[in-house]
């Protein structure tokens, strides 16, 4: 299982006094101590925190060989005072998961996020996609162009539970470089998605989601323990006033080392620094402020990964809404506490995979090869939503 963090620590300059307006505790299950002042302000940060063990790693199950070892896990050391200290130490991995999320692989999921993924929508207002474009870094895998449709599917209605009463939300921001798990040069998030980090904390970008740069964490119970792993793929309309963007849930938010999202489970979101800087948030903690579940404005079809290292898991990307069944052959996949779909064998070249989101509405698409951590388009997609 990926570790996986959300945290903030965010400062401002008022009448020539540093305040600390906002701050969160960092996910100790991420590798590595982190530092997280803001430039040119002086040292305010000394240890709290410190370093959370692992368990033992997760036994694969099924036909997909045996699970990678566990991932190190570090402390995170922050409060108030004279100069910081971070913890440092490194247990074993993550054991497997209670609740509704259950470990089946290791922690492998090597790869690049250079994917092209953005092929023409099929069968979507009648028109035909243009073909995808290639992303830069890691390995790349080609998509294949948009198809023809014959007049369209119709748009549906869907309905995606668990957005928060209006004024009961609250927000922070982080970015990967505090310790989000890395492997061959990219990030991987608690629900799988590959992302980069080129130019420092505002450079964040996420591959097959519907705005690379606008992305969040949503609250867990920890990080054996991804409970709400159901919303991975959700987008979240966040609104500042005259500001609003998209953001897609592609974390966890660990409540257990994060204050603010222990605070406020059920409303709160770590945005990304893009999206944060988006929304012109005066302070680094904002809270009644607004938020809810919204369709995905994605461009493209759904995209499939297969593991890396797990022949018999799969990551489903790129989606209108989050998905909630995943069958083969009749098999349903459960989905692990990492973000893929396991079945418990391997995924065959050809195979038909039978899709249902959360608005209940289903389609099938063709895994194309058995590649692993190589992005396929499907050539499909849901429905545009009414």
């Amino acid at each position: 299982m990926l570790p996986r963090r959300a945290c903030l620590y965010r400062t401002r300059l008022l009448s020539s006094s540093l305040i600390l307006l906002a701050f969160g505790a960092c996910d100790s299950s991420d590798p590595g101590a982190e530092s997280v002042a803001n430039s040119g302000a002086p040292a305010l940060y000394a240890g709290f925190g410190g370093a959370i063990a692992g368990g033992t790693a997760g036994a694969n199950q099924g036909g997909g060989g045996a699970g990678a070892a566990g991932l190190p896990r570090g402390g995170s050391t922050f409060a108030l005072g004279g100069s910081g200290s971070g913890g440092s130490t490194q247990q074993g991995g993550i054991g497997t998961s209670s609740g509704g999320n259950t470990d089946f692989g290791g922690a492998s999921t090597s790869g690049g996020t250079g994917a092209s993924t953005s092929g023409g929508r099929t069968g979507r207002a009648g028109s035909t996609g243009t073909s995808g474009g290639g992303s830069s870094g890691g390995s790349s895998a080609q998509s294949s162009g948009g198809s023809q449709s014959s007049g369209g599917a119709q748009s549906t209605s869907c309905n995606i539970e668990g957005s928060p009463n209006p004024g009961s939300g609250s927000f922070t921001y982080y970015y990967f470089g505090q310790g989000t798990w890395q492997e061959n040069g990219s990030y991987v998030t608690a629900c799988g998605y590959q992302g980069s980090e080129p130019g420092g904390q505002d450079s964040d970008s996420v591959g097959n989601i519907a705005n690379s740069g606008y992305f969040a964490a949503i609250p867990g119970q920890n990080s054996s323990n991804f409970d709400t792993s159901r919303y991975c793929g959700a987008c979240a309309e966040v609104s500042n006033g005259g500001n609003s963007v998209i953001v897609t849930i592609i974390d966890e938010c660990p409540m257990d080392s994060n204050q603010a999202c222990a605070a406020n489970p059920s409303g709160h979101l770590d945005l990304s620094v893009q999206a944060f800087n988006a929304l012109g948030f005066s302070t680094g903690n904002p809270s009644g402020t607004t938020w809810k579940f919204v369709p995905c404005p994605v461009e493209g079809n759904v995209v499939v990964r297969i593991k890396s290292g797990n022949s018999n898991e799969i990551y489903i990307e790129n989606v209108l809404t989050p998905i909630a069944k995943v069958s083969m052959s009749g098999q349903e996949a459960q989905r692990t506490s990492y973000g893929a779909w396991h079945f418990d064998q391997d995924i065959s070249a050809g195979a038909s995979l039978s899709l249902t989101d959360m608005a209940g509405r289903s389609i099938t698409v063709t895994v194309s090869s058995t590649s692993q951590n190589q992005n396929q388009d499907t050539n499909q997609q849901f429905p545009d939503c009414n």
